[in-house]
């Protein structure tokens, strides 16, 4: 019987996020955290101040979590920093080269993955594991976001404020990708370009109107700690993200390669988004933005649209066998065909999905998640809109903290499901 890889020696978690014990290193304030780097009783925005430290002194930094590093300062007093105010100065030298022991992933190298409950859009945030070694190449604690939810304003992006709880205001984002140009992905990424700096930024480069022409021109206007944003659009142009060597990136699909077969309209620009799978250690994590297998009248044993497509080419298609699938188009019968769920054979599905009420439809459909059921009754299935039906909730009020975060260290992965903000355990494979 297959499980969800749970671990019975669960990872060290402090205020949501893993705490990566590591060597001591020395650091310095840069001369950027005017007037002073400000230093905190917990790795929280809100957390008590503790001290604030000038530039150009001298730190012991020993352990982190995504955007914060755990400093002693020179008087003795411990507490949590902004990672982006602080250099190393100690020589740290990268291992030798080779395989084996090496280059295995720790035990405790723990890979986060937050599903953000944004209402009926996506919005996702990775954050991988830091050792404290900026000199090896890996485990360098970067941090991704897929998307950013349907609501540009302040006031009701639930993915900004999210990510407010665990990053200090103005931290860098290494890379920003969007999907697809389709408003309940795009919007919400405005507040991340708001409140954050942003390194680098991927999509298909696929248009879409005025508005995310407006959005672009904000996206060329980013920068992170003062170096202009590296803009990869198309998926020839994608390259291969440097998020660390333990961390396999690869784009299988997306953009206007051929328009022939995908549809036109809203149809076509689903079938634009970029496919994109991450491999860490022996877990893998599938994203499938909003690409399509069929009409909804379709039958579901025969694939067309991108799905086809990915399961055309041999080489893509036994790439798609993944551990964790984010399951494409928020649940629609217009995804997920039975011969794509047989070649992608996943342990634990997402559903990010809200209450929008698509000519009749609310998503995910019924009928979608029994394709995964009968595929696979150990099946796990996680979804952001926990009881929203039930209570009764719309699109002003289902983003209510339905969240998911996935924890893998390459060997296991544990998932913690939250409804209405509370852990709550899933029972069983029925949606």
């Amino acid at each position: 019987m297959r499980t969800c890889g749970l671990v019975l020696l669960l990872p060290l978690i402090l205020h949501g996020t893993v705490v990566g014990a590591q060597e001591a290193r020395q650091l310095v304030v840069r001369a950027s955290a005017t007037p002073c780097l400000t230093v905190r009783s917990l790795p929280k925005p809100a957390a008590a101040m503790v001290v604030c430290v000038p530039p150009g002194t001298a730190v012991t930094g020993d352990s982190s979590v995504p955007f914060w590093r755990r400093i002693r300062t020179p008087d003795g007093t411990h507490g949590w920093a902004a990672k982006k105010f602080l250099d190393f100065t100690s020589t740290v030298t990268a291992p030798p080269a080779g395989g084996g022991e090496a280059n295995a992933i720790p035990d405790s190298a723990w890979l986060e993955i937050h599903i953000v409950d944004v209402g009926q859009g996506d919005g996702i945030w990775i954050a991988t594991w830091d050792d404290g070694n900026p000199a090896n190449g890996r485990f360098e604690g970067k941090n991704i976001v897929i998307d950013g939810g349907p609501d540009a304003g302040d006031a009701k992006n639930e993915f900004v404020k999210y990510l407010e709880q665990h990053a200090p205001h103005g931290a860098d984002i290494d890379a920003l990708i969007i999907t697809h140009p389709h408003n309940d992905h795009y919007p919400g990424a405005r507040g991340v370009l708001r409140h954050f700096g942003v390194c680098s930024y991927y999509d298909p480069d696929t248009p879409n109107g005025v508005d995310f022409e407006k959005f672009m021109t904000e996206v060329r206007g980013a920068s992170c700690s003062g170096t202009p944003i590296t803009l990869h659009r198309g998926l020839a142009n994608l390259g291969t993200p440097s998020w660390g060597s333990e961390l396999k990136v690869e784009f299988l699909w997306g953009g206007p390669i051929d328009p022939a077969g995908m549809g036109s309209g809203n149809t076509r620009i689903n079938n634009a988004s970029l496919v994109m799978k991450l491999t860490y250690g022996s877990q893998s994590v599938l994203f499938m933005g909003d690409a399509e297998g069929k009409e909804r009248s379709g039958s579901p044993d025969t694939p067309r649209y991108a799905e086809a497509r990915l399961l055309a080419d041999s080489a893509t298609a036994a790439k798609l066998k993944s551990t964790v699938l984010k399951v494409a188009h928020h649940g629609s019968e217009s995804s997920s065909t039975m011969p794509f769920i047989r070649a992608v054979d996943p342990s634990i599905v997402i559903v990010s999905s809200g209450r929008k009420n698509f000519n009749g439809p609310f998503l995910p459909d019924n009928s979608t998640l029994h394709r995964y059921c009968a595929h696979n009754p150990n099946i796990r299935i996680y979804r952001t809109d926990q009881k929203d039906a039930a209570e009764a909730r719309t699109t002003a009020n289902d983003a209510d903290g339905d969240y998911i975060v996935i924890r893998t260290n390459g060997k296991q992965t544990i998932v913690q499901a939250y409804e209405n903000g509370k852990p709550f355990a899933v029972q069983g494979c029925a949606p």
